[in-house]
């Protein structure tokens, strides 16, 4: 089965390195000009479009994708409720995954933060009082991202609240340093603290995260997705043609 065609939406950094990447391991790639959207009609559709533009772009976006029956992957932050909504109404007639943020480090750390979560409630439910510490949530981005908190921060906090029944007691936003990014996951006790990292050094991060979830959503049936539960899918079928048991889903 040939590899699908990937379209790309945006110019920014997200947009090239995911355009760059698919294209050196010689994907298929078209572009979409962002700045031209009434355009796109005209163009030959891709297998699956991946959005790495702007909230102000989801109208004809999800209208392109919907006329054409293209499948979505959506990697804009600073999405309203409204948007995100407009977005996943795409799920009646194709895939469409939102994924706030496409890296395989961050799905680990989400991963480690769940375990440790159900862990300590566990024990606290138990009568171990003082098992649940406080938790915090830093994240760093350069000073080009106006949005704040990230959406992966607060997705970070989102899964700490839902796991133990007590909510984040900070989720922090630092603007400096290089183009990437850093998030962390800080629980403190009385008498030690437990830190869990993600750093990024590259974007390649996301670009290699969004063509492999672009592969998967352009065969997928139609549904919302998010880009965790994309993840989670892939494991399972990587374990299954392995013959090797899958651990239980977190």
């Amino acid at each position: 089965m040939p590899e699908p065609v990937i379209g790309v939406v945006g110019t920014g950094r997200l947009g090239r390195a995911v355009g760059e990447l698919a294209t050196a391991e010689g994907r298929a790639v078209r572009h979409y000009d962002p700045r031209d959207p009434g355009g796109w009609p005209a163009l030959p559709a891709p297998d699956v479009l991946v959005d790495c533009s702007a909230p102000a772009l989801v109208h004809p976006v999800t209208r392109f994708c919907r006329d054409r029956g293209i499948p979505l992957v959506s990697c804009v932050s600073g999405l309203s409720e409204g948007e995100r909504e407009r977005v996943r109404g795409l799920a009646d007639t194709t895939a469409v995954v939102l994924a706030h943020n496409l890296s395989l480090g961050n799905y680990l750390q989400t991963r480690a933060l769940r375990y440790v979560a159900d862990v300590l409630a566990t024990m606290e439910r138990a009568g171990v009082r003082g098992s649940i510490p406080e938790a915090a949530v830093l994240e760093r981005h350069p000073v080009t991202k106006a949005h704040r908190p990230s959406a992966t921060a607060e997705a970070l906090a989102r899964e700490w609240s839902r796991r133990t029944g007590v909510h984040a007691t900070d989720v922090a936003s630092l603007r400096s340093g290089p183009a990437v990014s850093d998030h962390e996951v800080r629980l403190v006790w009385a008498e030690q603290a437990l830190t869990l990292t993600h750093e990024v050094v590259s974007l390649d991060a996301a670009a290699a995260g969004a063509v492999g979830v672009a592969d998967w959503a352009a065969v997928a049936p139609p549904g919302a997705y998010t880009v965790h539960e994309v993840f989670d899918a892939m494991v399972a079928a990587m374990a299954e043609s392995a013959h090797e048991p899958v651990g239980r889903p977190l």
